[in-house]
């Protein structure tokens, strides 16, 4: 009975901490409706690509998502979107939407910084401001600084965004 109880109470508590980093933030599932809001907020968008096989994906929900610091800046500054990175029929991961073909990539975790409109955040307006891969709470800060200011400066004024 002890065992039982034991394994019962693993499970609950393996299952409440897969969702941890979900608390305390509205992430959007449709890219439609990330873009509708992000108008609406006149907030850049953060949009994390996801894949079923990807290792660092689930690791940066778990260790990343669900701090503070992160949860504090993504409320204050950007509409956050989570998006399947597969194509059509090949999703393989569940309970998000798929990410516009446009805006797949080769690999996962990706994380990309937008406008409201998609709007690019670089200088020159060449291509999406996105980092791949894992990071350390201190350098995804550092990225969503980067990702402000830019946004700030580039298209501040036409969404009267200030930090």
């Amino acid at each position: 009975m002890k065992k039982l109880l034991f394994l019962l109470f693993m499970i609950i508590s393996c299952l409440s901490a897969e969702d941890e980093w979900k608390k305390g933030l509205d992430w959007q599932h449709e890219f439609d409706e990330a873009v509708q809001l992000a108008n609406y907020h006149n907030k850049p968008i953060f949009m994390f690509l996801e894949s079923r096989t990807c290792f660092y994906c689930p690791k940066l929900k778990e260790e990343i998502f669900n701090q503070k610091e992160f949860q504090e800046k993504i409320k204050k500054y950007f509409i956050p979107v989570i998006l399947d990175n597969s194509l059509d029929a090949d999703s393989d991961v569940e309970n998000t939407g798929q990410c516009p073909p446009r805006l797949t990539v080769s690999m996962t975790p990706a994380i990309y910084f937008m406008g409201p409109n998609e709007e690019k955040l670089s200088r020159k307006g060449k291509k999406h401001m996105i980092i791949y891969g894992m990071w350390d709470l201190k350098q995804m800060l550092e990225w969503m600084d980067d990702a402000i200011k830019k946004f700030e400066k580039l298209h501040g004024a036409k969404y009267d965004f200030k930090k």
